[in-house]
């Protein structure tokens, strides 16, 4: 590669780098979420749980498939033992894993859980 080629290479890798701390960090100071459910007969819009993300609990909502069931622990939460047919938001596994906040979010229940901004 030519110099220019690799000074390309390295700016992209800095800004990329920069981009991504400052993202991280923008984050990192989430302290509360909210579990939204999404009524899709009404179409009504309701919180139905705020929670702390760094006091470490358990909580069970019901919903329209039966219950749900969120674990919060060490800055991180998920869904566990949710009932509904396709089990997607249990797979999505612990929030923040990748150091960012992303939304768990659970069709069939119209549940969605995300950090309050």
């Amino acid at each position: 590669m030519k110099k220019k080629e690799i000074l390309f290479v390295v700016f992209i890798l800095i800004v990329s780098i920069i981009g991504g701390a400052i993202f991280y960090l923008s984050n990192k100071d989430a302290k509360y979420a909210n579990v939204i459910f999404h009524d899709s007969k009404s179409g009504e819009v309701k919180t139905l749980l705020r929670f702390n993300i760094n006091e470490d609990n358990y909580y069970e909502l019901d919903v329209p498939y039966g219950k749900f069931h969120i674990e919060v622990k060490n800055g991180q939460y998920r869904a566990t033992q949710v009932d509904c047919p396709n089990q997607t938001c249990v797979n999505v596994g612990w929030v923040p894993s990748l150091g960012y906040y992303a939304p768990i979010i659970c069709i069939p229940n119209g549940i969605t859980i995300e950090i309050e901004e």
